[in-house]
């Protein structure tokens, strides 16, 4: 069994690693199989579900542990256009890499699972904003603008990077607000900022963000290894 489960996930690990960027979140793309059952700042947790027969489109997953709830015999189509057979048992747990896939069931049963998608765990850059919020923008506008960015990024395969907004609760005559940019490393913040979805979100938002930007403390990081 260990055996077996060791094989299991150096397949998946060998799957996962071979990922096209331009795939989409699976949610988004494919609402039937992926129903987000909870999500929060820290993770992302997916209820999927696939009857006999049934074929995902392919789409991404960021880093996370799967729980699987049943036995299952799926087909494991990769962005490089390779694929794999993979079967397992219910109360198979595996760590899983960031992903791009196609997974069909090729069982005879439904089989189901739970996967934990980590948010914000492999940052290795981000962008950090320090601002009042200028005359003319409320809080609810530049929230729903970042949620818009958001969703653009996570088309563009990305559904861990992107903004986060804080409120400063302590007392600062400066700064009220706080803005996080989360990206993975440097080379992928610059291919979103290059995106065509992501400037498109972004155009949307530019007056909003011109006016932020004019009084805003600004900063880029880079995780120290």
């Amino acid at each position: 069994m260990i055996h077996r489960k060791l094989m299991l996930v150096v397949l998946l690990f060998s799957i996962f690693m071979m990922f096209d960027l331009k795939a989409q979140d699976a949610t988004r793309i494919d609402p039937e199989h992926y129903k987000v059952e909870l999500e929060n700042d820290q993770v992302r947790v997916l209820r999927i579900k696939y009857n006999p027969g049934d074929e995902s489109k392919m789409h991404t997953h960021p880093e996370g542990v799967a729980v699987f709830l049943t036995d299952h015999s799926a087909k494991m189509k990769a962005g490089n256009g390779g694929e794999m057979q993979l079967d397992g048992n219910a109360g198979d747990v595996l760590w899983v890499d960031r992903a791009q896939h196609q997974p069909k069931n090729t069982g005879q049963n439904t089989f189901e699972l739970i996967q934990v998608e980590l948010k914000n765990s492999t940052a290795g850059k981000k962008s950090l904003h320090l601002f009042k919020l200028p005359d003319g923008v409320s809080e609810k506008q530049l929230r729903d603008f970042l949620q818009e960015m958001n969703t653009a990024i996570s088309d563009e395969g990305y559904p861990n990077a992107g903004y986060h907004l804080y409120r400063i609760t302590d007392d600062h005559n400066e700064y009220k607000y706080f803005m996080e940019g989360v990206w993975p490393d440097a080379a992928t913040y610059d291919k979103i900022h290059e995106s065509k979805s992501w400037k498109a979100a972004a155009d949307k938002g530019r007056d909003m963000i011109e006016k932020i930007q004019a009084q805003e403390l600004y900063l880029k990081a880079e995780r120290v290894k």
